[in-house]
């Protein structure tokens, strides 16, 4: 009993200082995966796409569509369309593509390309992007541009092969920054990546766009063969009003007086317990 008192105690003195921690709620349908098996390809290359969707009740009839890889002729090659029943909790979908054996023929040059998918159900429709890139040559390595939303996938997915990469100068980083990233300013990126290891995801971002993409060159170059750039940068982050943090905030609290008065709280019932049962 007395136990549980001096538990009490410290939790109702403590939580008000540090912060309850609650799990995060999922609202609502939500694309929580949206991934492809690479994300290099070049002609002829087999895609194989991959979608979850969390439904938070049973959903009849809803339609799942991906559509992506617009070439230069308008055509999109890579297309996929199910209208489905979602059940409670995670649902997936999984399919295969093979792109053109020709990729100039089919109007489909160099650089990153976007698979949209959609899941419609009434009148929510939920959205989502993934992105890749072609190259002319395989076995070619070049960076793939993701937007922020897909940025924000990687990053809450807490995938231990996801590296965060912030190249902005350290101050503008300890103001604020993407939670879990990394700072490797960009004036000595180049002495900074030796740590890294060449098979992670390497995901950089800085203010607008700009310098990430001097950055991913360089990673290339030191033989980096997965290497991603946002694009927008913290800007757009900043626009779709995603959640920042400081190296301030990320900083653990130093016990303070709270804290010693609960101890001392706990050691002096403590010590009258003991007494009474001298007593």
């Amino acid at each position: 009993m007395v136990l549980l008192v001096l538990a009490f105690v410290l939790v109702a003195v403590l939580i008000p200082v540090y912060g309850a921690v609650t799990p995060p709620v999922k609202q609502g349908i939500t694309v929580t995966d949206f991934t492809t098996d690479k994300d290099l390809y070049s002609a002829r290359g087999v895609m194989n796409v991959s979608l979850a969707v969390y439904s938070p009740e049973n959903v009849s009839g809803a339609l799942v569509r991906v559509e992506g890889v617009l070439s230069s002729k308008g055509v999109k090659y890579v297309t996929y369309s199910s209208k489905t029943n979602l059940t409670i909790g995670e649902n997936t979908f999984a399919f295969t593509k093979t792109l053109p054996s020709c990729s100039s023929c089919a109007g489909i040059s160099q650089g990153t390309y976007y698979l949209e998918a959609t899941v419609t159900h009434g009148g929510e429709v939920v959205k989502a992007t993934h992105s890749i890139a072609i190259t002319s040559v395989p076995n070619r390595v070049i960076p793939v541009d993701i937007v922020v939303e897909e940025t924000r996938r990687l990053v809450d997915s807490d995938s231990p092969e996801v590296v965060l990469l912030d190249v902005r100068n350290a101050t503008d980083y300890d103001a604020a920054h993407i939670k879990g990233a990394i700072s490797v300013p960009l004036a000595n990126f180049t002495n900074s990546t030796a740590a890294l290891n060449k098979s992670d995801k390497i995901v950089v971002y800085c203010e607008d766009g700009a310098n990430s993409t001097l950055a991913t060159t360089v990673l290339i170059e030191q033989g980096f063969e997965r290497v991603y750039t946002v694009v927008g940068g913290i800007n757009a982050w900043n626009e779709s009003n995603y959640p920042l943090t400081s190296t301030a905030e990320e900083t653990p609290a130093t016990p303070g007086f709270e804290l010693m008065l609960a101890l001392t709280v706990v050691l002096t019932v403590a010590s009258r317990v003991r007494e009474r049962r001298r007593a």
